[in-house]
């Protein structure tokens, strides 16, 4: 499961360096101190709004993934995405997703990547022979588009078309394999009741869906949702704290549902955002587009915990956090953990060490 933070989070007011003169200085309004904050060691704390993390995190079911970013980081929400999202940065036009290559290379048996809660399918998830699903909701799984009765005449008219890429025979194949899988998740999702505990947000509505999913025996290997809403260039304080409390008690409410059958146990919860804000706030209350910031990953079998120091704010990059890790090196971890083939997918990388 994957969950993108779109618009940037500020990493630095998500894992708090309480301890770092430098964070205090450069943000006099936006700095957070207190008790309200939750130690997760003696340099660094979580915002006060995770409260449902630090259980997750005592437990061993949460790892801190600090400082995660590329060489040569770029400030475009755009770019700085979809190089997250291809996961081979020197790809022209970056045309597919390191997700949606896995599951080229595993056959057409299974689903492919399914995107909860948004209308267009993501980088991500787009392969080269197979694109990701698109789900609303458990309630919306009609398509729109031909009437499933006109379909056979369009696909028929292949046979006789020489060029298999006629367009109205690639219509008709794709849209009879949309019907195909739609019906596919809706026999998944009828055999998997939906869980309890989740609060009324709509990230948790997501969430709870691809809670049932995971549980459906054959359902899609992998699903992504967003959380919007990051770029906080003016008045953070607010916002960010809103966000971040969605955030930790829909998460953890997704882990909680899960563990009460044992698939959390094979279920990882990846939390990204394509950039971090910068370490100095601004003139408007907020922090613009920086570089690295944290990774978190939630499982039933992660080794949890603090992979990594706080970040050196003495030693910034053009104003922005020095990245320690490269985000490859998450995304490979990830997907060696699903049996995918990593250096086929991102190069040679060096394990962080999240994973079993």
């Amino acid at each position: 499961m994957l969950l993108f933070l779109e618009g940037g989070n500020d990493g630095l007011n998500t894992v708090v360096p309480v301890e770092a003169d430098a964070y205090h200085r450069a943000r006099p309004r936006l700095a957070l101190s207190g008790d309200a904050l939750h130690p997760l060691d003696d340099l660094r704390a979580l915002h006060p709004s995770l409260g449902a993390w630090v259980r997750l995190f005592d437990e061993g079911r949460l790892a801190i993934l600090p400082s995660v970013g590329m060489e040569r980081p770029d400030r475009s929400h755009f770019v700085s995405r979809d190089i997250w999202h291809c996961g081979r940065r020197e790809l022209p036009n970056r045309p597919t997703g390191w997700v949606g290559r896995a599951l080229d290379a595993a056959g057409a048996d299974q689903l492919p990547g399914v995107a909860l809660g948004v209308a267009e399918a993501p980088l991500i998830l787009a392969g080269e022979r197979r694109f990701g699903l698109t789900l609303q909701d458990a309630g919306r799984l009609s398509l729109e588009g031909p009437a499933r009765d006109a379909l056979p005449e369009l696909v028929a008219a292949d046979s006789a078309i020489a060029a298999p890429a006629d367009p109205a025979a690639r219509i008709g194949q794709v849209a009879a394999a949309a019907y195909e899988l739609s019906d596919r998740l809706e026999a998944l999702l009828a055999l998997a009741p939906a869980g309890t505990g989740y609060p009324d947000t709509a990230l948790a509505d997501r969430l709870r869906l691809a809670a049932r999913l995971v549980r459906a025996r054959g359902g899609p290997p992998v699903m992504w949702c967003t959380l919007g809403g990051f770029d906080t260039h003016a008045v953070q304080a607010g916002t960010h704290a809103a966000l971040l409390d969605q955030l930790g008690t829909a998460s953890a409410a997704f882990l909680d549902d899960l563990a009460t059958d044992g698939c959390d146990r094979r279920t990882l919860l990846l939390v990204y955002s394509e950039f971090g804000r910068r370490v100095a706030e601004n003139g408007s209350g907020g922090t613009d587009h920086g570089a690295a910031a944290p990774v978190f990953a939630l499982g039933g079998e992660i080794h949890g915990g603090l992979h990594g120091g706080p970040p050196d704010l003495e030693a910034l990059v053009d104003g922005d956090v020095r990245a320690q890790v490269d985000f490859r090196c998450v995304f490979a971890e990830a997907a060696s953990w699903m049996g995918w083939d990593a250096p086929a997918l991102f190069g040679s990388t060096e394990p962080v060490g999240f994973l079993a």
